[in-house]
């Protein structure tokens, strides 16, 4: 199971990682620079990262894991 950060603005995940921690991690990193974002953005299971937009695999490489 990989966990992502999904933006209900624009219903999509927006960004993948291999495990809650990382995520978690993430979108508070998130909030620190954009607080206003709060409640727009959530961690969420997804079994499927094909989900996610294109960016993603540029995101879960900056977080030092590449998923496939």
């Amino acid at each position: 199971m990989l966990w992502g950060l999904t933006d209900h603005f624009v219903d999509e995940v927006i960004a993948v990682y291999p495990t809650h921690a990382q995520a978690m991690w993430a979108l508070k990193k998130m909030l620190a620079d954009e607080p206003e974002w709060e409640g727009m953005i959530e961690v969420v299971p997804v079994p499927d990262r094909r989900r996610c937009l294109p960016r993603c695999r540029r995101v879960r490489r900056h977080c030092g894991a590449l998923v496939r």
